[in-house]
């Protein structure tokens, strides 16, 4: 079952990857970018993200054929629909109150890198080795204190104003997208040495 989890994750790590890399280069070019347009980025990942979950999930249930691995982690699949009518609800909430809520966009920035964070300790702990677990755990940690760190930011505690904020913001899209890329190669590397193992036997 965590090989599964861990290979419906990397399913899409790379989009991920260029999503929060792009946000994070963006913040760093143009920094009144975080107070106006990222907002909307923010809504629109979570749009893309709910519907894909409930694309994966409707075109694999419609699948004729299942192997018992599949069937072993059907509950996991219906959690994913779960997340994605959450965000898709979300959505609908902050798209109504947008005028109220992208004021409080690092709140929203920094809340969805803590989940993402979360999200990244229990894949990491789905690896093949020790290495890998090792490796992407530590990553996951530092992504978590990341989206932390903009929470502290907005609160006031940091320095360097609305300038600081963007900053630290830019640097913690930057590590969310570390750990995706991270994961994605562990991930194509599992797979090669699966395809050499079964070439040899």
């Amino acid at each position: 079952m965590s090989k599964l989890l861990f290979e419906n994750f990397t399913k899409y790590a790379l989009f991920r990857a260029a999503f929060w890399g792009a946000m994070g280069v963006i913040l760093f070019a143009l920094p009144d970018f975080l107070l106006d347009g990222m907002f909307y980025a923010i809504v629109g990942y979570m749009l893309v993200d709910g519907i894909w979950r409930i694309v994966d999930f409707v075109r694999e249930s419609s699948a004729k054929n299942y192997d018992y691995e599949k069937k072993a982690v059907l509950p996991l699949r219906y959690f994913s629909l779960v997340v994605a009518v959450l965000l898709i609800v979300v959505v609908i909430h902050s798209i109504i109150f947008r005028h109220l809520l992208i004021e409080v966009t690092p709140i929203y920035l920094g809340g969805l890198l803590l989940l993402e964070g979360i999200l990244y300790f229990v894949i990491a702990l789905c690896a093949n080795t020790c290495m890998q677990r090792g490796l992407l755990v530590a990553l996951s940690g530092i992504a978590f204190l990341g989206g932390a760190a903009v929470l502290v930011f907005t609160f006031g505690f940091g320095i360097g104003g609305i300038p600081g904020l963007t900053k630290v913001s830019g640097a913690a899209l930057l590590l969310a997208c570390l750990y995706e890329l991270a994961a994605y190669l562990v991930y194509r590397k599992n797979v090669g040495n699966r395809v050499n193992e079964e070439d040899i036997q």
